[in-house]
């Protein structure tokens, strides 16, 4: 009898600080989060209550459980392919239902994406 896959996955959820490969986003701005601040979205993200969906659409919701959900301590991970999980990003790891696990496997789901609202803030040269 064959055992049934987990469905787990893990990924960065979010990037701690600037990313080096990014000059500019296509809205003209670098947006980012501080270590700090990251870890506030991290644990607010379980405190409210972590709800998954698919490709930001309504009604998807429920398309995995969160089994994970934390703020990488370092050191230095490499994972290949120039991936580098840094101390101070955040991971969350969970099971997909059926229809996100086979969408994985056809590698049309490759990261997560959180939703949420932040406020813009220009850092000036001195």
């Amino acid at each position: 009898m064959p055992i049934p896959e987990q469905r787990y996955v893990l990924g960065v959820a979010y990037q701690a600080g600037p990313d080096p490969r990014i000059q500019r986003g296509a809205d003209g701005g670098r947006d980012y989060f501080s270590p700090e601040e990251l870890e506030k979205a991290a644990w607010g993200f379980l405190r409210d209550g972590p709800s998954v969906g698919l490709f930001h659409a309504d009604g998807t919701e429920g398309a995995a459980t969160v089994v994970e959900s934390y703020v990488y301590r370092g050191p230095d991970w490499h994972l290949g392919d120039d991936i580098v999980v840094k101390s101070g990003d955040w991971l969350i790891g969970a099971v997909l239902d059926e229809r996100a696990w086979q969408l994985y496997k056809a590698g049309r789901i490759t990261g997560w994406s959180p939703q949420g609202q932040a406020r813009r803030i220009t850092h000036r040269s001195s």
